[in-house]
């Protein structure tokens, strides 16, 4: 009996959410050919068997209950829907889905982006592709089942977690036009705050989008740019006459200073970098 081999390439969820990440991607970097998009639209539309196995991997991801019973009941449920998808049209779908993406982008840097909740991902591709598996190692799937278990019974960490899983699985349940148009506005309205970001500030987005959980080489770049910006903000002190914006800048590269990026890096953290880039943008202004 042999372990069942996850792949990137196979998952629905990951390369839907890989998906996303590449089209938030195109907005920041005011790309119009919106390829992410165009796939997205071709591959996950309604109807599909992309789109049907989607919805799956999207309960088993969000979905919470309160036991481990009613969480394994609910696994099965879905893995007997699942059940209902044809294989067939799905794996034709899934292949061409790949092929586009290797048409369009540069496969090796698409899928090295970061995904949250990837062993939850995977745990799921595990469980659906063991049903048409011969011969699988039993314990295997029963630990991605287990890994679905806590995920299903974990309390969210905030009430607003919860208040965004329920806008995501509202979009989800729009039909296709009205879909695009929200689409449409989020686009409009991005550019709109953002249109005014210089690059730093756009570089720091798109590091954060990257890497959102790659918290090793995020930590990496963000304490590199911590001194860099403190470095400016002295120097631009220097300049101020103003003494009420003297004070308020000592006391801003002080908490930029004492900045301590733990473990994991906190939005908190990538707000006042962001901040204090802004700061640094209307400084320069005033300078000159």
């Amino acid at each position: 009996m042999r372990k069942i081999k996850h792949s990137k390439f196979k998952n629905t969820g990951i390369l839907f959410e890989l998906l996303v990440r590449q089209i938030t991607l195109e907005v920041l970097n005011g790309d119009t050919t919106e390829k992410a998009k165009e796939i997205v639209q071709e591959f996950f539309k309604q109807g599909t068997e992309l789109n049907k196995e989607l919805r799956l991997y999207d309960l088993l991801v969000q979905e919470k209950y309160s036991t481990e019973t009613r969480a394994e009941k609910f696994i099965d449920t879905v893995n007997e829907a699942h059940n209902k998808i044809d294989g067939n049209r799905l794996k034709r779908e899934k292949f061409n889905l790949v092929k586009k993406i290797n048409e369009s982008f540069d496969m090796e840097s698409f899928l090295s982006s970061p995904i949250s909740n990837y062993k939850v991902f995977a745990s799921i591709y595990k469980i659906f592709e063991a049903k048409s598996v011969k011969s699988y190692d039993v314990k295997d799937v029963f630990n991605s089942k287990i890994t679905l278990i806590e995920n299903i019974t974990s309390k969210p960490a905030t009430q607003k977690r919860e208040e965004k899983k329920k806008l995501v699985e509202e979009y989800r349940n729009q039909d296709q036009d009205i879909r695009l148009l929200t689409y449409k506005i989020l686009v409009e309205t991005f550019n709109k705050k953002y249109s005014n970001l210089n690059e730093k500030q756009k570089s720091l987005l798109r590091e954060y989008i990257n890497n959102v959980n790659n918290t090793s080489k995020f930590k990496d770049y963000l304490s590199k740019q911590i001194p860099s910006v403190v470095g400016e903000l002295k120097t631009l002190t220097e300049k101020i006459t103003d003494k009420v914006t003297k004070i308020k800048l000592k006391e801003t590269i002080s908490v930029l200073e004492n900045t301590k990026i733990g473990k994991v890096v906190s939005d908190t953290q990538v707000s006042s970098i962001m901040i204090a880039y802004e700061l640094i943008k209307e400084l320069n202004t005033k300078v000159k």
